[in-house]
C-alpha cells in the first residue's frame, strides 16, 4: 500500500487524466482507485487514502499496468527503439526478432506519430536491405508504405527545416529587443494546428510560440496554445516525462507572468520531478517564484541542494540566473553582506559571462544588497566602471521590464550626490516613460517602491503617489 501510495503521488497530473482517458476495466475496485487518484490529484492538500478492505494484489496489478500504458504511450522509449532498429539494419545485424519488429512500425508508423519521420527513414533503410537481398516480396509491403506517405514525409521534413532555421532568427530577435519578434507567428501557428503533422514538430511549434508570447506579454494567444498543449496530453499526444517536465516548466513561466504565483510554484515542483539536462533551469525559475512569494528560505534551501549540477554546467544563462536569485535569497535573509561578497567575488572571476548574459538580473541583485547596506558610493562606482545605465536604455522596450536599477541608482544619487527631490522624482518618472504596459506590472513597482521608501519615506511616498497615479 505504502509503495503504491507513494508510486501513485509521484505521477504527473497528465499521465492520470490520460490512464483515465484509456482504461476500460471491468473490475470495480480498479474502478476505486482510478477515482482516488483523480480526487487526490484534484485535492493535492488533503488526499485521500486508498482502500485498505482491497486486495494488496489488485494494487500491485493495477501497477503494472499503469507502467505498461505509460510505456506504450512513450515517445521516447519509441525512439530509442526505432534507434536501435535503424543502427541494426544499417549494420545488417537483422534477426528474425527485429525483423518482426521493424515490420510492426508499417502499422505504428502515421504521420501523425511523434516521430513519423524517424520512422520513415528507419523503413527507407529497411527497404535497401531487402532490396540489395533480392526479397522483393517481403519490400511489397515497405515499398507501400514509402509510397503512400512520402508527400507527408517531405512535407514534415521541410517545416523541420524550417523550424531550425526561424529559431535562431527568433532567439537573435529576442537579444535584439527586435520588434519582428511575431514575424513567425503564422507558420508556427499552422504548424501546432496542423490536424495531420507529427507530433516532434507540433511541439517545437508550441515551444517557439510561447517564447514569442511570453517575451511580447500576449496572455490570450498564450493561454490558447496552452489550453489546446493540456487537451492534446490527456489524449496521451506528445507524451514522455521528459516532456511533460518541459511543458510544466514552460507553464511556471506564463503564470508566473502574469502573477498566479501559487498556480506557477505547483508546476515548478512538478517539473523537477524528471531530471535532465535542463533541470538547473527548471529549479532556478522555481527559486524566483519561490522569492516573489517571500518564501525565501526554501528557495536558498533549492538552490543550495544544487550546487553540484551548477558546477557541472556550461549554460550561462542558467548559471547567471542561478547566481542572482541565490544573492536575493541571501540578502532577503538578512545577509546582504555574505550576497555582495559573493557577488563580488563572481564578477570578479567572471566579468565576460556576467555581462554577455542576463546581466541585468545580476546587478538588480547585487545592487540591493548595496542598498540595503547603504553602500551608494560604490553601486554609482560600478554603475560607471559597467556602464549599467547605457545598457538598461536597451532593456526598456521589453514587455517585462522594470525600472529597478534605473530607480536604485537614482536614488544613489539622491543621497551619495545630493541630488534634488525634484530632480529625483523627474530621473524616476524618466524610466517609466516609452513603455505603456504599466498596468499589468503595477505590483511590481509597488513592490520596488516598498523597497526605497526606508532610504527617506516622505519624499518616496509623494514620488509614488505621483508616479502611479495614471497607472
Amino acid at each position: 500500500m505504502a509503495r503504491f501510495t507513494q508510486f501513485a503521488t509521484n505521477l504527473f497530473p497528465h499521465e492520470v487524466y490520460y490512464l483515465q482517458s484509456v482504461q476500460n476495466f471491468q473490475n470495480p475496485e480498479n474502478h476505486e482507485i482510478m477515482t482516488v487518484m483523480l480526487y487526490n490529484l484534484e485535492h493535492r492538500q488533503k488526499p485521500k487514502k486508498y482502500p485498505s478492505r482491497i486486495d494488496k494484489r489488485k494494487y500491485s496489478n493495477l501497477k503494472k499496468w499503469i507502467e505498461q500504458k505509460l510505456a506504450e504511450a512513450n515517445v521516447d522509449e519509441q525512439l530509442r527503439t526505432i534507434t536501435q532498429l535503424e543502427t541494426k539494419v544499417l549494420l545488417d545485424e537483422v534477426d528474425v526478432a527485429t525483423e518482426k519488429e521493424v515490420q510492426r512500425w508499417l502499422r505504428l508508423g502515421t504521420p501523425r506519430h511523434h516521430y513519423f519521420r524517424k520512422i520513415y527513414e528507419l523503413l527507407r533503410h529497411y527497404e535497401h536491405f531487402l532490396l540489395i537481398r533480392l526479397r522483393e516480396k517481403t519490400d511489397e509491403k515497405v515499398n507501400a508504405y514509402l509510397q503512400k506517405y512520402r508527400s507527408q514525409y517531405e512535407q514534415s521534413e521541410t517545416i523541420f527545416q524550417k523550424l531550425q532555421g526561424i529559431t535562431s532568427e527568433i532567439v537573435g530577435q529576442y537579444h535584439s529587443r527586435s520588434k519582428q519578434l511575431n514575424a513567425h507567428e503564422q507558420f508556427l501557428r499552422e504548424v501546432l494546428y496542423h490536424p495531420q503533422l507529427d507530433g516532434m514538430n507540433q511541439y517545437a511549434a508550441f515551444v517557439r510560440l510561447a517564447f514569442i508570447y511570453l517575451n511580447t506579454g500576449q496572455r490570450k494567444p498564450l493561454e490558447e496554445i496552452y489550453a489546446f498543449m493540456d487537451e492534446a496530453f490527456k489524449q496521451g499526444r506528445f507524451y514522455s516525462r521528459r516532456i511533460l517536465a518541459n511543458f510544466y516548466a514552460n507553464r511556471l513561466l506564463m503564470l508566473s507572468r502574469f502573477s498566479s504565483l501559487d498556480e506557477a510554484e505547483q508546476f515548478g515542483y512538478l517539473s523537477l520531478r524528471f531530471k535532465n539536462t535542463d533541470y538547473l533551469f527548471y529549479l532556478t525559475n522555481l527559486s524566483a517564484v519561490l522569492l516573489r512569494q517571500g518564501k525565501s528560505e526554501e528557495a536558498l534551501q533549492l538552490l543550495r541542494e544544487a550546487f553540484p549540477e551548477l558546477r557541472q554546467t556550461s549554460n550561462r544563462h542558467t548559471k547567471i540566473g542561478f547566481i542572482a536569485f541565490y544573492l536575493k535569497c541571501m540578502t532577503d535573509l538578512g545577509r546582504a553582506a555574505d550576497a555582495e561578497d559573493f557577488a563580488e567575488s563572481y564578477l570578479k572571476a567572471y566579468p565576460k559571462e556576467v555581462l554577455g548574459s542576463r546581466w541585468h538580473l545580476f546587478f538588480v541583485a547585487y545592487f540591493r544588497a548595496l542598498m540595503i547596506q547603504e553602500k551608494y558610493g560604490r553601486l554609482l562606482y560600478l554603475t560607471k566602471r559597467f556602464k549599467i545605465l547605457q545598457r538598461e536604455k536597451s532593456n526598456k522596450n521589453r514587455p517585462s521590464y522594470l525600472p529597478t536599477i534605473s530607480w536604485y541608482v537614482a536614488l544613489a544619487r539622491y543621497v551619495d550626490e545630493a541630488l534634488s527631490a525634484e530632480d529625483l522624482e523627474a530621473e524616476m518618472s524618466l524610466a517609466l516613460s516609452g513603455n505603456t504596459q504599466w498596468t499589468s506590472r503595477k505590483n511590481r513597482l509597488l513592490a520596488i517602491f516598498e523597497e526605497l521608501k526606508p532610504v527617506d519615506p516622505k519624499v518616496i511616498k509623494s514620488i509614488q503617489s505621483a508616479l502611479l497615479a495614471d497607472i
